[in-house]
């Protein structure tokens, strides 16, 4: 029996998408040893994976979660090469243990990457989003560049200082060659469209677009009767939901109970704990505020999906050919809602991308426009028809399974 140890970043966005994988590895009869913070132990345990959990104190989905709300891409950069220092060395401890026949990683565990270096196995990258090269980025405006550099620019030290003693202490040929974000491997799996990814030339033939890989079997959730109610009216559902890991400020939520609140639909509001429902007040009539919700679930009723626009999200509304309105909280996902907006599926409000808040006519407008233009859903059904074909996880675990092949 082959034997492939995983490195997971712990992070729902990037966990969630690997499990099908996991899955249907072991379907293959592949035995899957998979570590990352304690809090998934449930979601990998019932993949069929054994579970391991990275040492307390290392990295965790709070410390993703933080980083990723100070609004600096480095500050993830240096959290990972953090943990990095005290996760290698864990790591090839293990891979002396278990001896598996591979590593996998996710696209940004550094430390997964190095460890399969390390130890001279073949490496496996699960991507959770296409690659960003410099063509898209000359499409950032000046005003969002000038953010994008005030909010990064003070983290370049403790990168660079990060790096340094993870060079310092392991070698410079264990670091991942440049560009180091996303890391990629003998075999890399892109769970996403082919046709999401822009001409990229560190795109080559180990790299295997087999679209998304959601767990669309899973059972749904119980819900409490004030949201199964809300749910079942007979109103098309807008569903309004940033994603795990950037915090929506009250004063987008409460334009969206403004501009919202007379709109003939139910609104559905995800706002996460940050602010968490209480502080935002009373809710229009049509409008249901939640923490979080079963988003795959809800999304089966939903008519338009208004979003951050990262990847996971994305997919789930288009495998439920749901028009989406993005509002994009990073650059890679102006990327993404910008593909599909030219697909016809997506309307896109950037102002974000340069601090500025959504303008309430403007989020008015584009939730009307998915709502009551046939077009976007039409797109949106079109989409959804052809994101099965590249195979999904089982497309992703038969490559895995060839790598395995070769290697033995």
């Amino acid at each position: 029996m082959s034997r492939v140890v995983m490195a997971g970043m712990p992070a729902a966005g990037h966990v969630n998408p690997s499990l099908p994988v996991v899955r249907a590895l072991v379907d293959h009869g592949v035995q899957v040893i998979y570590y990352t913070a304690e809090e998934f132990r449930g979601p990998v345990e019932r993949a069929g994976a054994r579970f391991h959990p990275y040492p307390a104190g290392t990295i965790s989905a709070a410390d993703i979660a933080e980083a990723t709300r100070s609004g600096s891409p480095l500050r993830v950069v240096t959290r990972i090469l953090t943990a990095t220092e005290s996760l290698l060395p864990f790591l090839l401890a293990e891979l002396r243990a278990e001896r598996p026949d591979a590593v996998a990683f996710d696209s940004n565990a550094v430390w997964g990457r190095m460890a399969a270096t390390g130890a001279r196995l073949p490496g496996i990258s699960l991507m959770t989003t296409m690659m960003v090269g410099s063509r898209e980025l000359r499409s950032m405006t000046i005003r969002e560049g000038l953010h994008f550099a005030r909010a990064a620019v003070p983290d370049v030290p403790a990168v660079r200082a990060a790096k340094r003693r993870v060079v310092r202490r392991f070698g410079e040929e264990l670091f991942p060659p440049r560009p180091t974000f996303p890391i990629r491997g003998e075999v890399t799996i892109f769970p996403i469209p082919r046709w999401m990814q822009p001409p990229n030339p560190l795109v080559d033939e180990r790299c295997h677009f087999v679209g998304p890989t959601l767990d669309t079997e899973a059972r749904d959730e119980e819900l409490d009767s004030e949201l199964a109610a809300h749910l079942d009216a007979p109103e098309p559902l807008v569903l309004v939901s940033l994603g795990t890991l950037h915090a929506g400020a009250d004063e987008f939520f409460r334009t969206c109970f403004e501009v919202l609140a007379d709109l003939p639909a139910r609104v559905l509001l995800s706002v996460g704990s940050h602010p968490g429902p209480a502080r935002l007040g009373r809710p229009p009539a049509n409008t249901l505020v939640r923490a979080s919700v079963p988003q795959l679930q809800v999304l089966r009723r939903t008519a338009v999906f208004v979003t951050h626009g990262g990847m996971n999200s994305v997919l789930e509304g288009l495998v439920n050919g749901v028009p989406l309105v993005v509002l994009p909280q990073q650059f890679e996902q102006l990327v993404i809602g910008r593909a599909v907006a030219d697909r016809g599926a997506a309307v896109v409000l950037r102002h974000n991308l340069s601090n500025r808040p959504v303008p309430p006519a403007a989020l008015r407008a584009a939730v009307e426009q998915a709502l009551t233009d046939p077009a976007h859903r039409t797109s949106a059904r079109a989409l959804a028809a052809t994101l099965s074909a590249d195979g999904g996880a089982a497309a992703g675990a038969a490559a895995i399974c060839e790598l395995l092949g070769r290697s033995s």
